[in-house]
């Protein structure tokens, strides 16, 4: 029985997020309060029993390092609390875990985007010539639609000499390679949402069939 309950609430809420086809309606709307409810539930959750659970009983517990490792960072959520209050006297107090949080997030992304995706960049437009010629042709054009897409974000050239003349020409060019770059990432989300839809469509279809067989 259990599972025929779970197909009937998956195909109703299916049914209830497909309804945003026609425009946004209350049954779309309970779909989607349903969602973010469940997921903020699971959140609480999963913070309670990994996160605010085991630094309460590393405090009872008393053992070495336990204070600096537990009672820091449930200081700091602690500090958080009197942002719920709107009052100025207390509010402010949110503000030193926020700006850590905020500083280290910064940090990391910072780190994230030269370490992963600036540095690999730089190391594969500079690659040697030493694998072919189709390798070598490769490079080649590598580097001219680095260089050409640079070039549409560099702004301090004036357009009427011939430098600038250059660089406008080149910055043509690579608008032009952007919006190859961003068709193919549109054309990718497009296809996830396809797939989760076929998937979805596919639930529905199975399902009935099932009934009526």
């Amino acid at each position: 029985m259990t599972p025929v309950v779970i197909n009937i609430i998956a195909l109703v809420l299916t049914v209830m997020v497909l309804s945003r086809i026609v425009g946004v309606n209350p049954v779309f709307r309970v779909a989607q309060y349903l969602f973010v409810g469940v997921s903020l539930g699971l959140a609480f959750v999963v913070a309670y029993h990994q996160v605010l659970r085991p630094a309460i009983q590393g405090l009872a517990g008393g053992s070495a390092g336990a204070p600096l490792r537990y009672g820091v960072p449930l200081l700091l959520g602690l500090l958080l609390l009197p942002r719920i209050t709107r009052r100025q006297e207390f509010s402010w107090l949110a503000n030193i875990p926020l700006a850590l949080v905020f500083g280290v997030g910064a940090a990391l992304a910072v780190g994230g985007a030269i370490v992963g995706t600036l540095l690999p960049q730089i190391l594969d437009s500079a690659r040697p010539f030493d694998g072919g010629l189709i390798q070598s042709a490769g490079v080649i054009v590598l580097a001219i639609g680095t260089i050409l897409t640079l070039s549409t974000f560099y702004y301090t050239v004036p357009p009427e000499t011939p430098r600038g003349v250059l660089v406008v020409r080149a910055a043509q060019a690579g608008h032009w390679l952007l919006m190859v770059a961003f068709g193919f990432f549109f054309a990718s989300a497009v296809q996830t949402y396809l797939a989760a839809l076929t998937e979805r469509l596919s639930f529905l279809l199975g399902w009935l069939r099932g009934v009526s067989g």
